[in-house]
Protein backbone atom coordinates (compact mmCIF):
# COMPACT_ATOMS: atom_id res chain seq x y z
CA UNK A 1 0.00 0.00 0.00
CA UNK A 2 1.45 3.15 -1.02
CA UNK A 3 2.77 5.70 1.85
CA UNK A 4 0.11 9.08 1.96
CA UNK A 5 1.19 12.29 0.81
CA UNK A 6 0.14 15.59 0.41
CA UNK A 7 1.12 18.22 -1.78
CA UNK A 8 0.08 21.35 -0.44
CA UNK A 9 -0.60 25.03 -2.95
CA UNK A 10 0.40 27.33 0.00
CA UNK A 11 -1.72 30.30 0.08
CA UNK A 12 0.09 33.56 -0.32
CA UNK A 13 -1.18 35.13 2.70
CA UNK A 14 -0.53 31.82 5.07
CA UNK A 15 2.39 32.01 4.41
CA UNK A 16 3.18 34.71 6.99
CA UNK A 17 0.25 33.53 8.92
CA UNK A 18 0.75 29.67 8.71
CA UNK A 19 0.60 29.31 12.87
CA UNK A 20 -2.85 30.26 12.70
CA UNK A 21 -4.34 27.86 10.03
CA UNK A 22 -6.15 24.80 11.09
CA UNK A 23 -4.43 23.18 8.07
CA UNK A 24 -0.94 24.05 9.24
CA UNK A 25 2.03 22.24 8.42
CA UNK A 26 2.45 20.59 12.26
CA UNK A 27 -0.98 19.52 12.23
CA UNK A 28 -0.54 16.93 9.56
CA UNK A 29 3.43 16.57 10.30
CA UNK A 30 1.88 14.89 13.85
CA UNK A 31 -0.32 12.95 11.43
CA UNK A 32 2.74 11.29 10.32
CA UNK A 33 1.60 12.40 6.76
CA UNK A 34 4.42 13.12 4.35
CA UNK A 35 4.05 17.06 2.54
CA UNK A 36 5.19 18.67 -0.25
CA UNK A 37 4.67 22.72 0.10
CA UNK A 38 4.25 24.71 -3.16
CA UNK A 39 4.53 28.45 -2.67
CA UNK A 40 3.51 31.96 -4.33
CA UNK A 41 5.22 35.48 -3.57
CA UNK A 42 4.26 36.27 0.31
CA UNK A 43 2.05 38.96 0.46
CA UNK A 44 -0.56 40.53 3.33
CA UNK A 45 -3.26 42.07 3.57
CA UNK A 46 -1.45 45.52 3.25
CA UNK A 47 1.12 44.53 1.10
CA UNK A 48 0.81 42.90 -2.19
CA UNK A 49 4.36 41.85 -3.55
CA UNK A 50 3.33 41.55 -7.04
CA UNK A 51 2.16 44.80 -7.19
CA UNK A 52 5.32 46.39 -6.22
CA UNK A 53 6.78 44.53 -8.61
CA UNK A 54 4.62 46.15 -11.22
CA UNK A 55 6.24 49.48 -10.19
CA UNK A 56 9.63 47.94 -10.44
CA UNK A 57 8.47 46.56 -14.38
CA UNK A 58 7.37 50.35 -14.94
CA UNK A 59 10.05 52.08 -13.63
CA UNK A 60 12.64 49.93 -15.55
CA UNK A 61 10.98 50.46 -19.22
CA UNK A 62 11.55 54.10 -18.77
CA UNK A 63 14.71 54.81 -21.09
CA UNK A 64 15.55 57.35 -18.35
CA UNK A 65 15.67 55.44 -14.93
CA UNK A 66 18.66 54.85 -13.21
CA UNK A 67 18.95 52.16 -10.75
CA UNK A 68 18.55 54.67 -7.32
CA UNK A 69 15.04 55.39 -8.73
CA UNK A 70 14.51 51.66 -8.60
CA UNK A 71 16.38 50.97 -4.94
CA UNK A 72 14.10 52.01 -2.71
CA UNK A 73 11.13 50.04 -3.58
CA UNK A 74 13.30 46.74 -3.75
CA UNK A 75 14.31 47.98 -0.56
CA UNK A 76 10.67 48.46 0.76
CA UNK A 77 10.06 44.47 -0.39
CA UNK A 78 13.48 43.58 1.76
CA UNK A 79 11.95 45.40 4.56
CA UNK A 80 8.70 43.54 4.36
CA UNK A 81 10.09 40.23 4.06
CA UNK A 82 12.60 40.92 6.83
CA UNK A 83 9.82 42.14 9.51
CA UNK A 84 7.59 38.79 8.39
CA UNK A 85 10.64 36.81 10.05
CA UNK A 86 10.64 39.12 12.86
CA UNK A 87 7.27 39.07 13.62
CA UNK A 88 6.73 35.02 13.49
CA UNK A 89 10.22 34.12 15.65
CA UNK A 90 10.97 35.25 18.58
CA UNK A 91 14.30 35.15 18.86
CA UNK A 92 15.73 35.27 15.05
CA UNK A 93 19.10 35.16 14.81
CA UNK A 94 21.02 38.48 12.63
CA UNK A 95 22.95 35.51 10.77
CA UNK A 96 19.18 34.33 9.88
CA UNK A 97 18.32 38.19 8.56
CA UNK A 98 21.93 38.84 6.93
CA UNK A 99 21.37 35.70 4.83
CA UNK A 100 17.92 36.68 3.61
CA UNK A 101 19.22 40.70 2.65
CA UNK A 102 22.05 39.06 0.96
CA UNK A 103 19.47 37.53 -1.40
CA UNK A 104 17.78 40.97 -2.17
CA UNK A 105 21.46 42.62 -2.42
CA UNK A 106 21.94 39.74 -5.08
CA UNK A 107 18.60 41.30 -6.31
CA UNK A 108 19.68 44.75 -7.08
CA UNK A 109 23.11 43.52 -8.69
CA UNK A 110 20.64 42.28 -11.42
CA UNK A 111 18.42 44.83 -11.11
CA UNK A 112 21.37 47.36 -11.64
CA UNK A 113 22.48 45.25 -14.44
CA UNK A 114 19.76 46.25 -16.26
CA UNK A 115 19.55 49.30 -15.82
CA UNK A 116 23.01 50.33 -16.97
CA UNK A 117 23.41 47.94 -20.01
CA UNK A 118 19.60 48.16 -21.43
CA UNK A 119 19.81 44.69 -22.89
CA UNK A 120 17.56 42.82 -20.97
CA UNK A 121 13.93 44.56 -19.65
CA UNK A 122 11.37 42.04 -18.24
CA UNK A 123 8.18 42.66 -18.28
CA UNK A 124 5.01 40.33 -17.65
CA UNK A 125 5.13 38.92 -21.04
CA UNK A 126 8.72 37.70 -21.45
CA UNK A 127 9.74 37.45 -17.73
CA UNK A 128 9.57 33.51 -18.14
CA UNK A 129 11.92 33.58 -21.60
CA UNK A 130 15.02 35.10 -19.27
CA UNK A 131 17.80 33.12 -18.99
CA UNK A 132 19.23 33.31 -15.40
CA UNK A 133 22.82 31.44 -16.33
CA UNK A 134 23.23 34.87 -18.45
CA UNK A 135 23.84 37.43 -15.53
CA UNK A 136 20.15 37.79 -15.62
CA UNK A 137 17.13 36.84 -13.34
CA UNK A 138 13.35 36.31 -13.71
CA UNK A 139 11.96 38.97 -11.57
CA UNK A 140 8.92 36.63 -10.51
CA UNK A 141 10.94 33.13 -10.08
CA UNK A 142 12.98 35.54 -7.41
CA UNK A 143 10.34 36.22 -5.14
CA UNK A 144 8.80 32.86 -4.62
CA UNK A 145 12.35 31.58 -4.07
CA UNK A 146 12.48 33.87 -1.72
CA UNK A 147 9.28 33.07 -0.22
CA UNK A 148 10.25 29.34 -0.11
CA UNK A 149 13.39 30.19 1.55
CA UNK A 150 11.34 32.31 4.55
CA UNK A 151 8.71 29.75 4.66
CA UNK A 152 11.27 26.80 5.48
CA UNK A 153 13.00 29.16 7.93
CA UNK A 154 9.72 30.41 10.13
CA UNK A 155 9.27 26.39 10.00
CA UNK A 156 12.80 25.28 11.30
CA UNK A 157 12.52 27.44 13.75
CA UNK A 158 8.94 27.88 15.26
CA UNK A 159 8.39 24.30 15.95
CA UNK A 160 9.86 21.15 17.76
CA UNK A 161 13.62 19.87 16.55
CA UNK A 162 11.89 17.30 14.88
CA UNK A 163 10.38 18.95 12.51
CA UNK A 164 12.38 19.72 9.00
CA UNK A 165 11.84 21.55 6.01
CA UNK A 166 14.12 22.93 3.00
CA UNK A 167 13.15 25.13 0.19
CA UNK A 168 13.72 23.84 -3.39
CA UNK A 169 15.61 25.78 -5.91
CA UNK A 170 14.46 25.22 -9.72
CA UNK A 171 16.52 28.18 -11.14
CA UNK A 172 18.22 25.49 -13.63
CA UNK A 173 15.31 22.61 -14.26
CA UNK A 174 14.81 23.55 -17.47
CA UNK A 175 18.01 23.90 -19.33
CA UNK A 176 17.85 22.75 -22.90
CA UNK A 177 13.96 21.66 -23.03
CA UNK A 178 12.43 21.48 -26.11
CA UNK A 179 9.57 19.30 -26.50
CA UNK A 180 5.34 19.34 -27.49
CA UNK A 181 3.54 20.01 -24.03
CA UNK A 182 3.19 16.37 -23.21
CA UNK A 183 6.37 15.79 -22.53
CA UNK A 184 7.19 19.20 -21.72
CA UNK A 185 4.80 18.38 -18.97
CA UNK A 186 6.25 14.77 -18.29
CA UNK A 187 9.93 15.36 -18.14
CA UNK A 188 9.46 18.65 -15.93
CA UNK A 189 7.39 16.73 -14.04
CA UNK A 190 10.25 13.89 -13.14
CA UNK A 191 13.00 16.84 -12.86
CA UNK A 192 11.29 18.23 -10.20
CA UNK A 193 9.89 14.95 -7.90
CA UNK A 194 13.18 13.45 -7.99
CA UNK A 195 14.44 16.62 -6.29
CA UNK A 196 11.59 16.29 -3.71
CA UNK A 197 12.34 12.56 -3.22
CA UNK A 198 16.15 13.40 -2.42
CA UNK A 199 14.67 15.59 0.50
CA UNK A 200 11.48 13.35 1.40
CA UNK A 201 13.78 10.53 1.91
CA UNK A 202 15.84 12.15 4.87
CA UNK A 203 12.44 13.18 6.26
CA UNK A 204 12.46 16.76 5.43
CA UNK A 205 9.55 19.09 4.47
CA UNK A 206 10.34 20.71 0.52
CA UNK A 207 9.30 23.71 0.08
CA UNK A 208 8.52 24.43 -3.89
CA UNK A 209 8.83 28.18 -5.52
CA UNK A 210 5.63 28.23 -7.48
CA UNK A 211 7.11 29.37 -10.04
CA UNK A 212 9.18 27.83 -12.97
CA UNK A 213 11.93 30.17 -14.93
CA UNK A 214 12.67 30.83 -18.48
CA UNK A 215 12.43 28.12 -21.11
CA UNK A 216 14.81 27.89 -23.81
CA UNK A 217 12.02 28.13 -26.46
CA UNK A 218 9.34 29.55 -24.62
CA UNK A 219 6.34 27.83 -23.08
CA UNK A 220 3.59 30.23 -24.00
CA UNK A 221 2.27 28.07 -26.79
CA UNK A 222 3.15 24.77 -24.91
CA UNK A 223 1.66 24.91 -21.52
CA UNK A 224 0.98 28.56 -20.99
CA UNK A 225 2.41 30.54 -18.22
CA UNK A 226 3.69 28.53 -15.34
CA UNK A 227 1.30 29.52 -12.27
CA UNK A 228 2.12 27.67 -8.59
CA UNK A 229 -1.08 26.41 -8.99
CA UNK A 230 0.34 24.32 -12.19
CA UNK A 231 3.82 23.35 -10.67
CA UNK A 232 1.71 21.73 -7.36
CA UNK A 233 -0.52 19.45 -9.77
CA UNK A 234 2.59 18.62 -12.06
CA UNK A 235 4.52 18.05 -9.03
CA UNK A 236 1.50 15.62 -7.63
CA UNK A 237 1.40 13.59 -11.11
CA UNK A 238 5.06 11.96 -10.43
CA UNK A 239 5.04 11.83 -6.95
CA UNK A 240 1.48 10.03 -7.43
CA UNK A 241 3.73 6.91 -8.37
CA UNK A 242 5.35 6.46 -5.48
CA UNK A 243 2.62 7.77 -2.93
CA UNK A 244 -1.40 8.16 -2.33
CA UNK A 245 -1.10 11.57 -3.45
CA UNK A 246 -4.02 14.34 -3.01
CA UNK A 247 -3.18 17.83 -3.99
CA UNK A 248 -4.43 20.64 -1.79
CA UNK A 249 -5.37 24.17 -3.05
CA UNK A 250 -5.49 26.35 -0.33
CA UNK A 251 -7.30 29.95 -1.31
CA UNK A 252 -8.57 33.13 0.42
CA UNK A 253 -12.25 31.54 -0.27
CA UNK A 254 -13.83 28.64 0.75
CA UNK A 255 -14.25 26.82 -2.08
CA UNK A 256 -15.92 27.10 -5.60
CA UNK A 257 -19.23 29.08 -5.21
CA UNK A 258 -22.15 28.59 -7.32
CA UNK A 259 -22.35 32.53 -8.34
CA UNK A 260 -19.82 35.12 -7.54
CA UNK A 261 -21.31 36.57 -4.09
CA UNK A 262 -20.77 40.06 -5.08
CA UNK A 263 -23.31 40.00 -8.17
CA UNK A 264 -26.32 38.01 -6.19
CA UNK A 265 -28.54 40.42 -4.13
CA UNK A 266 -28.22 37.97 -1.24
CA UNK A 267 -24.32 37.30 -0.77
CA UNK A 268 -25.38 34.51 1.70
CA UNK A 269 -27.39 32.54 -0.73
CA UNK A 270 -24.03 31.14 -2.65
CA UNK A 271 -23.69 28.50 -2.51
CA UNK A 272 -20.50 25.59 -1.53
CA UNK A 273 -20.03 23.53 -4.71
CA UNK A 274 -18.85 20.04 -2.22
CA UNK A 275 -18.21 18.02 -5.05
CA UNK A 276 -17.34 17.82 -9.16
CA UNK A 277 -15.99 15.57 -11.29
CA UNK A 278 -12.97 16.65 -13.46
CA UNK A 279 -14.61 17.95 -16.24
CA UNK A 280 -17.28 19.89 -15.05
CA UNK A 281 -14.35 21.43 -13.13
CA UNK A 282 -12.49 22.00 -16.16
CA UNK A 283 -15.60 23.53 -17.99
CA UNK A 284 -16.15 26.53 -15.02
CA UNK A 285 -12.08 27.25 -14.75
CA UNK A 286 -12.15 27.52 -18.72
CA UNK A 287 -14.91 29.87 -18.96
CA UNK A 288 -13.15 33.01 -19.44
CA UNK A 289 -13.09 35.44 -16.01
CA UNK A 290 -15.35 33.09 -14.01
CA UNK A 291 -12.88 31.00 -11.21
CA UNK A 292 -9.54 30.82 -13.24
CA UNK A 293 -8.00 32.50 -10.93
CA UNK A 294 -9.40 30.44 -7.98
CA UNK A 295 -7.99 27.02 -9.94
CA UNK A 296 -6.15 27.57 -12.50
CA UNK A 297 -6.58 25.67 -15.66
CA UNK A 298 -3.65 24.06 -15.51
CA UNK A 299 -4.18 22.33 -12.40
CA UNK A 300 -6.90 19.72 -13.81
CA UNK A 301 -4.86 18.35 -16.93
CA UNK A 302 -5.02 14.94 -18.46
CA UNK A 303 -2.13 13.68 -16.59
CA UNK A 304 -3.45 14.27 -12.97
CA UNK A 305 -6.89 13.35 -13.88
CA UNK A 306 -5.51 9.94 -15.07
CA UNK A 307 -3.69 9.73 -12.29
CA UNK A 308 -6.51 9.55 -10.04
CA UNK A 309 -5.38 12.73 -7.71
CA UNK A 310 -8.30 14.19 -6.18
CA UNK A 311 -8.07 17.97 -5.57
CA UNK A 312 -9.50 19.82 -2.30
CA UNK A 313 -10.07 23.52 -2.76
CA UNK A 314 -10.39 25.32 0.44
CA UNK A 315 -9.49 28.32 2.48
CA UNK A 316 -6.96 26.83 5.27
CA UNK A 317 -8.64 28.89 8.00
CA UNK A 318 -11.98 27.58 7.53
CA UNK A 319 -11.54 23.58 9.00
CA UNK A 320 -13.65 20.75 7.06
CA UNK A 321 -15.26 23.53 4.01
CA UNK A 322 -13.78 22.58 1.07
CA UNK A 323 -14.91 21.86 -2.97
CA UNK A 324 -13.22 18.00 -3.83
CA UNK A 325 -12.71 17.65 -7.80
CA UNK A 326 -12.17 13.98 -8.45
CA UNK A 327 -12.75 11.37 -11.16
CA UNK A 328 -16.18 10.18 -9.68
CA UNK A 329 -19.10 12.57 -10.72
CA UNK A 330 -21.74 13.38 -8.02
CA UNK A 331 -24.99 11.48 -8.82
CA UNK A 332 -26.71 13.06 -6.82
CA UNK A 333 -26.39 16.68 -8.90
CA UNK A 334 -29.38 17.00 -10.90
CA UNK A 335 -29.67 21.04 -11.07
CA UNK A 336 -27.25 23.97 -11.86
CA UNK A 337 -24.65 24.04 -9.57
CA UNK A 338 -22.73 26.97 -11.05
CA UNK A 339 -23.81 30.45 -12.66
CA UNK A 340 -21.44 32.76 -14.54
CA UNK A 341 -21.94 35.63 -16.95
CA UNK A 342 -19.67 37.80 -19.00
CA UNK A 343 -20.72 41.18 -19.95
CA UNK A 344 -19.25 43.47 -22.96
CA UNK A 345 -19.72 41.12 -25.95
CA UNK A 346 -20.59 41.47 -29.07
CA UNK A 347 -22.82 39.39 -31.92
CA UNK A 348 -21.70 38.65 -34.95
CA UNK A 349 -24.28 37.42 -37.46
CA UNK A 350 -23.49 35.94 -41.29
CA UNK A 351 -26.56 35.63 -43.21
CA UNK A 352 -26.56 33.52 -46.99
CA UNK A 353 -28.05 31.83 -49.10
CA UNK A 354 -25.96 28.61 -48.93
CA UNK A 355 -24.36 28.96 -45.67
CA UNK A 356 -25.02 24.57 -45.35
CA UNK A 357 -21.63 25.10 -47.80
CA UNK A 358 -18.90 23.30 -45.80
CA UNK A 359 -16.57 25.83 -47.16
CA UNK A 360 -18.77 28.96 -45.80
CA UNK A 361 -17.67 28.42 -42.09
CA UNK A 362 -14.39 27.85 -42.66
CA UNK A 363 -14.08 31.04 -45.06
CA UNK A 364 -15.52 33.09 -42.08
CA UNK A 365 -13.66 31.77 -39.36
CA UNK A 366 -10.21 31.77 -40.68
CA UNK A 367 -10.82 35.49 -41.20
CA UNK A 368 -12.17 36.32 -37.56
CA UNK A 369 -9.22 34.21 -36.05
CA UNK A 370 -7.04 37.65 -37.05
CA UNK A 371 -9.11 39.81 -35.04
CA UNK A 372 -10.58 38.54 -32.09
CA UNK A 373 -11.13 35.02 -30.36
CA UNK A 374 -15.15 33.45 -30.70
CA UNK A 375 -16.83 32.05 -27.35
CA UNK A 376 -20.05 30.87 -28.49
CA UNK A 377 -21.80 29.98 -32.14
CA UNK A 378 -25.06 29.48 -33.21
CA UNK A 379 -26.01 28.42 -36.61
CA UNK A 380 -28.75 27.80 -38.84
CA UNK A 381 -29.23 26.57 -42.66
CA UNK A 382 -29.16 30.72 -43.59
CA UNK A 383 -27.52 32.12 -40.70
CA UNK A 384 -24.45 31.86 -38.58
CA UNK A 385 -23.95 34.22 -34.96
CA UNK A 386 -20.68 33.94 -32.84
CA UNK A 387 -19.71 36.43 -29.81
CA UNK A 388 -16.79 38.34 -29.73
CA UNK A 389 -15.71 40.35 -26.72
CA UNK A 390 -16.61 43.99 -27.21
CA UNK A 391 -13.61 45.52 -26.79
CA UNK A 392 -12.33 45.10 -30.43
CA UNK A 393 -12.58 48.74 -32.18
CA UNK A 394 -15.01 49.67 -34.81
CA UNK A 395 -12.22 50.35 -37.56
CA UNK A 396 -11.09 46.93 -36.90
CA UNK A 397 -14.93 45.49 -37.19
CA UNK A 398 -15.87 47.24 -40.29
CA UNK A 399 -11.87 45.94 -41.63
CA UNK A 400 -13.38 42.51 -40.40
CA UNK A 401 -17.03 42.35 -42.14
CA UNK A 402 -15.38 44.20 -44.97
CA UNK A 403 -13.40 40.98 -45.59
CA UNK A 404 -16.17 39.01 -44.92
CA UNK A 405 -18.28 40.34 -47.35
CA UNK A 406 -15.69 39.99 -49.90
CA UNK A 407 -14.43 36.46 -49.58
CA UNK A 408 -18.36 35.36 -49.79
CA UNK A 409 -19.49 38.00 -52.18
CA UNK A 410 -22.16 39.22 -50.33
CA UNK A 411 -24.26 42.42 -52.02
CA UNK A 412 -25.77 43.36 -48.70
CA UNK A 413 -29.48 43.72 -48.85
CA UNK A 414 -30.45 44.21 -46.07
CA UNK A 415 -32.79 41.05 -45.92
CA UNK A 416 -31.37 37.59 -47.03
CA UNK A 417 -27.50 38.41 -47.18
CA UNK A 418 -25.48 40.40 -44.65
CA UNK A 419 -23.20 40.82 -41.92
CA UNK A 420 -24.52 42.61 -38.69
CA UNK A 421 -23.14 42.95 -35.38
CA UNK A 422 -25.21 43.67 -32.50
CA UNK A 423 -23.43 45.31 -29.24
CA UNK A 424 -24.07 45.25 -25.44
CA UNK A 425 -25.00 42.07 -25.09
CA UNK A 426 -23.63 39.80 -22.27
CA UNK A 427 -23.42 35.74 -21.90
CA UNK A 428 -24.89 34.20 -18.71
CA UNK A 429 -23.38 30.42 -18.25
CA UNK A 430 -25.41 27.38 -16.49
CA UNK A 431 -22.95 24.76 -15.78
CA UNK A 432 -23.66 21.03 -14.15
CA UNK A 433 -22.90 17.51 -14.20
CA UNK A 434 -25.54 15.86 -15.36
CA UNK A 435 -27.57 18.30 -17.93
CA UNK A 436 -28.46 15.18 -20.42
CA UNK A 437 -30.54 13.51 -17.54
CA UNK A 438 -32.12 16.67 -16.18
CA UNK A 439 -35.72 16.93 -17.68
CA UNK A 440 -37.23 20.64 -18.44
CA UNK A 441 -33.89 22.13 -16.94
CA UNK A 442 -33.99 24.64 -20.40
CA UNK A 443 -37.71 25.03 -19.76
CA UNK A 444 -37.46 26.02 -16.10
CA UNK A 445 -34.50 28.57 -17.32
CA UNK A 446 -36.52 30.05 -19.94
CA UNK A 447 -39.17 30.26 -17.23
CA UNK A 448 -37.30 31.88 -14.65
CA UNK A 449 -35.81 34.18 -16.99
CA UNK A 450 -39.50 35.33 -18.52
CA UNK A 451 -40.29 35.88 -14.64
CA UNK A 452 -37.93 38.74 -14.71
CA UNK A 453 -38.85 40.11 -18.57
CA UNK A 454 -34.82 39.06 -19.73
CA UNK A 455 -35.80 38.02 -23.09
CA UNK A 456 -33.24 35.29 -24.41
CA UNK A 457 -31.90 36.15 -27.83
CA UNK A 458 -29.77 33.11 -27.83
CA UNK A 459 -29.19 29.80 -26.34
CA UNK A 460 -26.27 27.48 -26.83
CA UNK A 461 -26.04 23.93 -25.26
CA UNK A 462 -22.41 23.40 -24.99
CA UNK A 463 -22.54 19.57 -24.28
CA UNK A 464 -25.31 17.33 -24.03
CA UNK A 465 -23.57 16.94 -20.88
CA UNK A 466 -22.46 19.72 -18.69
CA UNK A 467 -23.62 23.51 -19.45
CA UNK A 468 -25.92 25.61 -21.74
CA UNK A 469 -25.16 29.44 -22.22
CA UNK A 470 -27.78 32.68 -22.98
CA UNK A 471 -27.41 35.22 -24.82
CA UNK A 472 -29.56 38.51 -23.19
CA UNK A 473 -29.51 41.98 -23.13
CA UNK A 474 -26.12 43.49 -21.24
CA UNK A 475 -27.79 45.58 -19.08
CA UNK A 476 -30.14 42.18 -17.81
CA UNK A 477 -26.98 40.04 -17.16
CA UNK A 478 -26.93 40.73 -13.13
CA UNK A 479 -30.96 40.20 -13.13
CA UNK A 480 -30.63 37.25 -15.09
CA UNK A 481 -27.92 35.53 -12.43
CA UNK A 482 -30.20 36.23 -9.43
CA UNK A 483 -33.45 34.77 -10.96
CA UNK A 484 -31.37 31.59 -12.05
CA UNK A 485 -29.52 31.22 -8.94
CA UNK A 486 -32.85 31.83 -6.93
CA UNK A 487 -34.64 28.86 -9.42
CA UNK A 488 -31.81 26.11 -9.33
CA UNK A 489 -29.68 26.50 -6.57
CA UNK A 490 -31.29 28.92 -3.56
Amino acid sequence: MKEALKVKKWWGENAAELTQSPQNVLADFRKWVEQVLVVSAIRSPKFNTTDKLIIIWKLLWDTKITFQEVESKIEELKEFHLDIIKEKLENVSQDLLDYVAQQFDLFKAHIEFWCVNKQIIPNKENDYLINTQNWSISIIWFWEYISACILSIVINALWEDWISSSQLDLSNITDWIDWNSEQLFRELSERISKRVNSLLEFGVIPVVPGYIPWFEQGIENAIWRWYSDATASMVAVWLSEDFDVTLEVQKSVRGMLSADPRLLENSNTAKLIERLDYLTAKEITWIRWAQAKLLHNQVLRRELQESGIKVYLFDPFREWKWTIISKQKNLDSSWVEFIWWRDKVLVCTVSLWNMSDSWIVFKIFSIVQDYASVDIIWTSETELSFTIDAWLSKNKLAEMSDRIRKSLWIQEDGYENFVRFQENKSLVYCVWQNLSHSLWSLGRAATALASGWVNIEMVSQWTMERAMVFCIRGEDFKKAVNLLHDEFIR
